[in-house]
């Protein structure tokens, strides 16, 4: 379980696709209006781009809260245990399905 957040990245929306589609992410821009999600995980990676606005993502296992502005990139991996808070914000959101393990 992790969650890597990279404060210096960039907010190029373009550029933001471009690099997730080449990692096998499937990836589109959205907006969204202020929210609180509650703790979950996902059964899939997550890597967003915030381009606009502030999002503070918390990471349940550890306890850190990670405050992102616009150039900050974060990738959740699957199965890990978060929740985020923002207000107006706009991100460039992929995701990527893990192939299944087989013995």
């Amino acid at each position: 379980m992790t969650i890597v957040v990279d404060y210096g990245h960039g907010a190029d929306e373009g550029a933001a696709l471009v690099e997730l589609a080449r990692e096998g992410f499937s990836a589109a821009a959205k907006d969204y209006e202020p929210g609180r999600t509650e703790p979950h995980q996902h059964d899939h990676d997550i890597c967003i781009h915030i381009l606009l606005g502030e999002f503070k993502l918390a990471d349940v296992a550890s306890g850190a809260d990670h405050r992102c502005g616009p150039g900050t990139r974060v990738f959740v991996a699957c199965g890990t245990p978060h929740f985020e808070e923002h207000g107006i914000i706009r991100l460039v959101v992929g995701r990527r399905h893990q192939p299944e393990l087989r013995p």
